[in-house]
């Protein structure tokens, strides 16, 4: 048996993993929640009273913070170099701060 025949007998004999959190499935709505504006505690409220999910509002942000990352690196393509650029930034002659001749 090769190994590429073990990797995928065990694979088929493993179990899969419940979420790391349970926000996981709620991630959408947190998301569309908070473009409306919504703010961390009244999406706490709101999980509390419509999903029983006890969760405080910094665990909220928290949950978004680690999944912004995330989504950044696999959801946006690399920025291509422009054939055109622009003119080189100005910037200003360094000056010393203080002036210590007499």
């Amino acid at each position: 048996m090769s190994l590429n025949d073990e990797i995928a007998s065990f694979l088929a004999e493993v179990e899969a993993r419940p979420p790391a959190s349970k926000l996981e499935p709620y991630a959408g709505l947190i998301r569309s929640l908070r473009q409306r504006r919504w703010t961390f505690v009244q999406i706490a409220v709101a999980l509390r009273e419509r999903f029983n999910i006890s969760v405080a509002p910094s665990t909220i942000h928290s949950f978004l913070k680690v999944r912004a990352g995330q989504r950044a690196t696999t959801e946006m393509p690399s920025p291509e170099p422009s054939s055109q650029s622009g003119p080189p930034a100005r910037t200003a002659p360094l000056r010393p701060r203080y002036h210590l001749d007499p």
